[in-house]
């Protein structure tokens, strides 16, 4: 097995989160661990792509930039109060108190989904006669929460 494989492995895996990531590499382990027939070599490599992935995540060749444009978008966004930021397949949607914002947001590239009350970012290929809920599109493309936290006024 090399690395391209080993990597392959990974990116064959449906992973959503850390919990399948080490399935994947528990997996691989227990086939490439010297104790069990693999060789040293082949776990240091395996080892290395696993870290590497942990650290920069699993980048797919034709989705790198777009990747990029993700991280670029929410780091511009991360300051701001009252806000969930929610990652579902390549779009970014913003739900909480966002109004005080709406002209930022718009400037960022944002657009108004007028039906989810919601903002969101990202290109819509194509338009279907059936309006999908956010649970449907959830379940189809995959939900990262990148922050969940609303910061709530202390009365005393």
């Amino acid at each position: 097995m090399t690395q391209s494989q080993i990597e392959q492995e990974f990116i064959n895996a449906n992973i959503d989160g850390i919990n399948e990531l080490k399935k994947v590499y528990k997996t691989l382990a227990r086939k490439l661990h010297p104790d069990v027939g693999g060789s040293t070599e082949l776990f240091k490599i395996l080892n290395t792509v696993y870290n590497d992935i942990l650290e920069n995540g699993i980048k797919f060749s034709q989705d790198s930039e777009f990747d990029l444009e993700i991280e670029k978008i929410i780091s511009q966004i991360l300051h701001y109060e009252n806000i969930i930021i929610l990652v579902i397949g390549n779009w970014i949607w913003l739900q909480g108190n966002t109004k005080p914002i709406k002209d930022n947001l718009k400037e960022i590239g944002f657009k108004w989904a007028s039906k989810k009350k919601q903002w969101y970012y990202g290109e819509m290929k194509g338009r279907s006669p059936k309006q999908k809920s956010m649970n449907d599109i959830k379940s189809k493309y995959g939900c990262q929460t990148v922050r969940t936290k609303i910061r709530e006024k202390i009365s005393n």
